[in-house]
């Protein structure tokens, strides 16, 4: 109940404050030509110059996150739409549009930095940007070029700034060294550059201040795979306002000031469009906190970056793609690490060689593809239940690290302070039930002590479950204390078989334990077998909408 009453109060303040902009908006009169308005000089030709650029309208400017991995139409609906699931209205806004790049938006998961994605009227936060939606150049123009003979854009090579492995932006000493050879050449790339409008809307004044999604000319003999070579992109038009259209925009300001009946009722009847469309949104707020969703965990539940799990679900689609196109078998996978731009996943078997775009390492222990190439390279959209058990355990120090549970082919202790272990078994059942990949478990917990989950199975003794534990779609087993012998003996002859997929995790010591990991205080998951983690550094957030 106390969403509702948050939902009714976010209603009440956004009646509140409708009432308050639209009437004082109304009785205004519109800004004279040349008048500073939020510090920018009003142009007299402004709303027609809006007319022929096109209406101004919110967008972001896709950057990578701060460890480094680019991101996700989800992960931008989640933050300014308040739910990630309406990933699905940014596609559809920007579904065919030219980008920057020169690329085109054709899949909501092969997104990349520097695009430029209009967003919903009701997007909220910080990093949006309102205005003319930038677009790529026009055709058979140079970018910034006024000139209309008609002649060809000219093709240069260039490139679209990006993040370090360590999250932060590149800067041009990095991006010379990487594609001329030479770090001092920077300032050949800042001559090429100095004063052009980026797709952002920003201008490149100093050397070492350069923002991600800007577009860098390169000199012709730049060499590397992120080297693009074509027509320049940048914005689909320089900002105008002469002195000639100043002048006469004074002139259409005073006569707008002079009889402004038609722009009153205009904000008038804008500002109840714009309170009911409040109330309505409360009322289905309201509406949807009482009846509640179908969600399988209660609110104390954490669950981990979704970006990313969307990201590794489009790489996993990819792996199956590359498989089929070349007629080799999916190789199985115990493990997937981000490491920077490159996600590595480490093989159960030794395969080589590896189907484009991934590429074996020399033992054939795993195969490695930058994830450039997985956001663009083809995706299947056959099952991936082969990876229903895989897991984000956290991040150590090269990157993200998931491992798939079902290869422990036995019981996976999770022991550690009470807080602490809880913690991580939440975000375990959080990505084994909501993962793209995943395949809706059945969650079986027994014993006393253990936390809740809404649609998971409550049982007092492990016998009660055993006889159902077959094989098939499989499910999650979470017991409060370790099996006795007899019992070990019953789940090792289940594990014995290699198509039983369920997960045995024990919230506690075990000695019979394949996997023991420990949860700490400090935030770090250890054990034997992988580089230390630290699951408290995942991007924790809410259910979306909560």
């Amino acid at each position: 109940m106390h969403h509702a009453h948050r939902a009714a109060a976010a209603l009440a303040a956004a009646a509140l404050f409708m009432t308050a902009v639209a009437v004082p908006a109304a009785t205004a009169a519109p800004p004279a030509a040349g008048q500073v308005v939020g510090g920018t000089a009003l142009a007299a030709d402004e709303s027609a110059a809006d007319e022929s650029k096109g209406e101004k309208v919110k967008y972001y400017v896709m950057k990578s996150s701060p460890d480094g991995e680019p991101e996700f139409l989800f992960q931008i609906a989640e933050r300014y739409l308040g739910d990630g699931q309406r990933y699905t209205e940014i596609f559809e806004l920007n579904k065919g549009r030219v980008q920057p790049d020169g690329g085109t938006l054709t899949d909501p998961a092969a997104v990349l930095p520097g695009w430029v994605m209009q967003l919903p009227d009701d997007a909220e936060g910080e990093g949006i940007e309102v205005g003319v939606l930038p677009t790529g150049p026009a055709a058979g123009t140079p970018s910034g070029d006024p000139s209309s003979d008609g002649s060809a854009a000219p093709s240069v090579p260039y490139y679209v700034i990006g993040k370090t492995r360590k999250g932060e932006t590149e800067y041009l000493y990095l991006i010379a060294e990487r594609f001329l050879g030479d770090g001092e050449r920077a300032r050949e790339i800042f001559k090429l550059n100095e004063g052009r409008v980026q797709p952002d809307g920003g201008v490149l004044t100093d050397r070492d201040q350069v923002e991600v999604g800007w577009v860098l000319q390169l000199p012709e003999d730049a060499k590397g795979k992120l080297v693009k070579h074509g027509p320049l992109p940048g914005p689909t038009a320089e900002p105008s306002a002469s002195a000639s259209s100043t002048a006469g925009g004074a002139d259409a300001g005073q006569q707008a000031a002079a009889s402004p009946s038609w722009v009153v009722l205009v904000l008038i009847g804008l500002g109840v469009l714009a309170l009911l469309g409040a109330i309505g949104f409360g009322i289905v707020l309201v509406a949807r906190r009482l009846r509640g969703r179908e969600e399988p965990f209660d609110d104390s539940l954490l669950r981990t970056d979704t970006s990313a799990s969307w990201m590794v679900d489009r790489a996993l689609r990819v792996l199956l793609a590359s498989c089929e196109r070349e007629g080799v078998e999916v190789p199985g996978v115990t493990g997937v690490f981000i490491e920077g731009g490159t996600m590595r996943l480490r093989l159960a078997s030794p395969a080589s060689p590896a189907p484009d775009p991934w590429v074996a390492n020399e033992d054939g222990q795993s195969w490695s593809a930058p994830l450039a190439r997985l956001q663009s390279a083809p995706a299947s959209e056959a099952s991936t239940a082969q990876f229903a058990r895989l897991v984000t355990l956290g991040m150590a120090e090269t990157g993200r690290v998931l491992v798939d549970f079902v290869r422990a082919r036995g019981v996976i202790s999770l022991d550690g302070p009470t807080r602490a272990r809880h913690e991580v078994l939440r975000r375990w059942l959080g990505e084994l039930t909501g993962n793209p990949w995943s395949n809706d478990p059945r969650v079986v917990m027994v014993g006393n002590g253990l936390p809740q989950a809404e649609q998971a199975e409550y049982l007092s003794a492990i016998e009660q479950v055993i006889p159902e534990l077959g094989v098939g779609d499989g499910g999650v087993l979470v017991l409060s204390q370790a099996p006795s012998v007899t019992q070990q003996d019953l789940l090792a002859a289940r594990f014995a078989d290699p198509r039983f997929t369920w997960v045995v995790i024990v919230l506690g010591e075990s000695s019979s334990a394949k996997w023991r990991i420990r949860a700490g205080d400090d935030g770090w998951l250890r054990s034997g077998f992988l580089p230390d983690v630290r699951y408290t550094e995942q991007t924790a957030v809410r259910r979306a909408g909560e």
